[in-house]
């Protein structure tokens, strides 16, 4: 009897070492701000991909170029790197489930824990210049991978005008 619960713990144990997934809470705006240590508007420079030590596992570096620091002081440099897991190394793909994706010339808002987005990828707005209102627009969050208790699935946020997203975030950080 002992022997085969050992033997079932073993394989448990196994299972749960082998399987990944990507699953968080759900965070609103107030929460991704207080959870920053810095906010910035900026313009994506350059991602770089590369293995860790061991070949196990794709890190990407994304390099921003600041214009603005909504809370948290604005590097000397006028630039933020951040890291994240995934990325592409020559023909291998290593994808999170959850995570954010960067490309060069993009701009977005990025909510910042040291050098880590803060829940993910919701912790990246993305901007598009809308013709029609002739302003920034942000993306609704990517919640890819997070749960939002009391939301139906499918239920999806509107883009928001850059300036209503700043003065948001501007009042939540407070003087």
């Amino acid at each position: 009897c002992l022997l085969s619960a050992l033997i079932v713990l073993a394989v448990f144990a196994r299972a749960a070492g082998s399987a990944r997934a990507s699953v968080m809470r759900a965070m609103d705006l107030a929460e991704l701000t207080a959870s920053a240590d810095h906010i910035a508007l900026g313009e994506v420079l350059s991602t770089e991909s590369v293995w860790d030590a061991k070949h196990r596992t794709i890190y990407s570096t994304v390099e921003i170029a600041v214009s603005e620091s909504w809370k948290g002081q604005a590097p000397e440099s006028g630039r933020i790197r951040l890291r994240h897991f995934g990325g592409v190394v020559g023909d291998i793909e290593m994808t999170v489930y959850g995570e954010a994706r960067f490309q060069q010339g993009e701009r977005v808002v990025v909510f910042m824990q040291g050098n880590h987005l803060v829940g993910m990828g919701q912790g990246k707005r993305r901007l598009g210049w809308d013709r029609a209102t002739k302003r920034w627009m942000a993306a609704p969050w990517d919640r890819t991978g997070a749960s939002l208790p009391g939301k139906a699935e499918g239920d999806s946020e509107r883009a928001l005008p850059l300036e209503m997203l700043r003065a948001q975030v501007r009042a939540l950080v407070g003087p």
